[in-house]
């Protein structure tokens, strides 16, 4: 059996292919910009104090995902001590998420390499229009065989029916292949139990020297 057909390689998109923290530092700062509003690293590290507390509460079940988007910008501005319109400001924001990826260094040369050895997909907690978009936005979304995103199909990571649709989707049955999934140690927090059988030692992308062996984890990036 060819390396092609043999092996299959599941990627986490976020601060494993994809630099999310830059994409956001660069969406915060055109949407302060756009409000005539300062913008430096200090102010960047207490959005995201506040957004990681907003998304917190929407992760117990206290606050919908509408209610996040907004509650984590009037929150902002309020400790800032301004005043300005927290729903455009969350709408500016998400709009120039969704157009503004950069890629982890080495990221190119790891997605390369792997295509030489196997399938590629790229499965994702996120929001299509964000996670299609910084993909787009590169050009790179035609290099994976296949992009699972967590509010498409109605799951996300960890829970075990994420990889039971993926497994599906993608053609994968228990000891067909060899499977692997890779991601960011620095975004991943909950394990998934025992979905995909980890094998293969492959270079992390960011970090060609270290060596990747590990079962999927998952988290949502807070977007």
């Amino acid at each position: 059996m060819s390396a092609a057909k043999r092996n299959n390689f599941l990627l986490d998109a976020d601060e494993t292919v994809l630099d999310f923290v830059r994409s956001s530092q660069e969406s915060l700062r055109h949407t302060m910009g756009a409000l005539s509003l300062p913008y430096d690293g200090e102010i960047y590290r207490l959005y995201k104090q506040i957004n990681d507390g907003v998304w917190a509460e929407y992760e117990r079940g206290e606050i919908t995902k509408a209610r996040l988007h907004i509650l984590r910008f009037s929150r902002f501005f309020e400790r800032l001590g301004v005043t300005a319109d927290a729903e455009r400001a969350n709408a500016v924001y998400f709009e120039k998420l969704c157009r503004t990826g950069f890629l982890l260094p080495g990221a190119d040369a790891f997605l390369r390499e792997l295509r030489v050895r196997g399938r590629v997909f790229l499965i994702t907690n996120g929001t299509p229009a964000a996670q299609y978009g910084r993909l787009d936005s590169l050009g790179i979304r035609g290099q994976f065989d296949g992009i699972f995103i967590s509010d498409e199909i109605g799951f996300a990571k960890p829970d075990p029916r994420f990889f039971a649709h993926v497994l599906t989707a993608a053609g994968l049955t228990a000891g067909s292949a060899s499977s692997s999934a890779i991601r960011s140690p620095r975004t991943s927090r909950a394990r998934t139990g025992r979905a995909f059988p980890a094998s293969g030692t492959i270079p992390r992308a960011g970090n060609p020297s270290a060596q990747c062996r590990t079962r999927p984890r998952g988290r949502t990036m807070r977007s």
